[in-house]
């Protein structure tokens, strides 16, 4: 992780782009558990209903869908958190990477022109 969130050495526009990758990425994930949350809760309830009407076989197996896929949705919470704070640590060094690049000031650049030209001002 913290190579990913390394922005050393990129100007200001493309570290954006970049975080804009990771963010992409976010919404995807979050759209995805947001998907499997309800697939967990429609799983949750057939593991109910095979409970309630005494259907061993159908708990068994509904009991299993609904596990796997709240270890999927396990897994996919802990990716959201780990990105939710790879741009965070990415969004704290924009500022240090647009103050780092230049702006030219061209009568400052005019006068150094000059100077080496061997002219005054």
């Amino acid at each position: 992780m913290e190579q990913d969130s390394n922005l050393a050495g990129m100007n200001a526009a493309a570290a954006k782009e970049y975080i804009l990758g990771f963010i992409t990425t976010l919404k995807l994930t979050e759209k995805e558990i947001r998907s499997l949350e309800e697939e967990a809760a429609k799983w949750k309830g057939r593991v109910d209903l095979a409970r309630s009407r005494g259907k061993d076989a159908l708990l068994a197996e509904a009991g299993k869908e609904e596990e796997r896929i709240n270890t999927k949705l396990a897994g996919l919470k802990e990716e959201e958190r780990e990105l939710r704070e790879r741009i965070a640590v990415m969004r704290r060094q924009l500022p240090g990477l647009a103050a780092r690049e230049r702006s030219i000031d061209t009568d400052i650049l005019e006068q150094e022109l000059l100077m080496a030209l061997g002219r005054t001002g």
